[in-house]
């Protein structure tokens, strides 16, 4: 069985002191938008949980993607996707599972799970998320075994202006 995880970079957020209260600023909101707007009805995002980090502009995000395509899954937040944290434990959790995953979050965070994901070392940058941008990559998961994860696309929101 093909199994698909969505990597999310959150969209433009608000400049503030807090930057865990940091909202999407307008420009943000009109990136979400061109993203639905380009994946609507096109089946090319399916997941069945979508996870994000506690920054309100991640959950913004989030929230923006679950509305934009009407989505059925369900947002949770998890641990271990804030901008600086270590994504080895992250790694693991998607490793484990045998779902479809949108994983919402931040830089550098984002580049070092994927380098992670790919190629078994963090330092290896193999992946650059601008803001509002979408990785997919898929694997074969069948039990216990599956293959490793590659890529199959990666898409902006500068595509779409």
């Amino acid at each position: 069985m093909q199994q698909s995880l969505y990597l999310v970079r959150h969209a433009h957020a608000e400049n503030n002191d807090v930057d865990e209260e940091r909202t999407l600023s307008s420009k943000g909101e009109r990136q979400m938008k061109r993203i639905c707007d380009a994946f609507r009805g096109k089946g090319l995002v399916s997941p069945d949980v979508i996870w994000h980090s506690s920054l309100v502009r991640a959950i913004e995000t989030a929230e923006r993607i679950k509305d934009g395509l009407a989505l059925d899954a369900p947002l949770q937040r998890v641990d271990g996707l804030a901008p600086f944290d270590d994504p080895i434990g992250t790694a693991e959790q998607i490793d484990a599972s045998n779902e479809n995953l949108m994983v919402v979050g931040h830089e550098p965070n984002l580049s070092s799970l994927s380098a992670y994901l790919l190629s078994g070392t963090q330092t290896l940058q193999c992946v650059v998320f601008p803001k509002a941008s979408v990785l997919c990559l898929s694997r074969l998961n069948v039990g216990a075994q599956a293959t490793p994860w590659q890529i199959e696309w990666h898409i902006s929101h500068r595509l779409f202006k």
